[in-house]
């Protein structure tokens, strides 16, 4: 059975499906318009005012612990904003890529396991690798990225 994933690129080689389900909106991001959140862990850029209420705007290179061949050189920031049910109550999130590539069409069945020359963070929150015109991608567990980001950030509760 074959599902539909959004991918991104998050650094040279490293790709990113987020299901389509749990994708709400591409935004970009001014730096100057994110608050900066004391105290809270160095993956995030902070919080913005998106659409009337607080949208927690998070690097995806540090949470990973990707290499950072190219730093964030403009001051626009490309996300994609996640959003899923967790609980009862609906998370969202925005996720800051280097790269949108569009959405490619995915047979879970024919994937393999993620590589485990990836980092230990992208390992245990994927599900499954793709690979798709000479590239490969990894499918995002959203549920279990967003619990654990929740669990890791206690102001996000709040």
């Amino acid at each position: 059975m074959s599902q539909e994933y959004f991918t991104v690129r998050l650094s040279t080689g490293i790709y990113l499906g987020l299901a389509l389900e749990d994708m709400a909106t591409v935004a970009q991001f001014e730096q100057k318009d994110i608050c900066l959140v004391p105290g809270v862990a160095p993956f995030w850029y902070g919080v913005v005012n998106f659409k009337g209420s607080l949208l927690w705007i998070l690097d995806c290179r540090r949470f990973f612990n990707l290499k950072s061949e190219e730093e964030q050189s403009n001051s626009q920031l490309t996300s994609v904003v996640l959003t899923h049910n967790l609980a009862g109550t609906s998370k969202k999130v925005a996720l800051v890529v280097q790269q949108l590539s569009g959405i490619m069409s995915v047979d879970l069945n024919r994937s393999t396991p993620v590589s485990t020359s990836l980092s230990s963070a992208l390992q245990s929150l994927c599900t499954a690798a793709v690979e798709k015109d000479n590239k490969t991608t990894c499918i995002l567990n959203t549920e279990a990225f967003l619990e654990q980001i929740y669990q890791q950030s206690p102001l996000m509760a709040a």
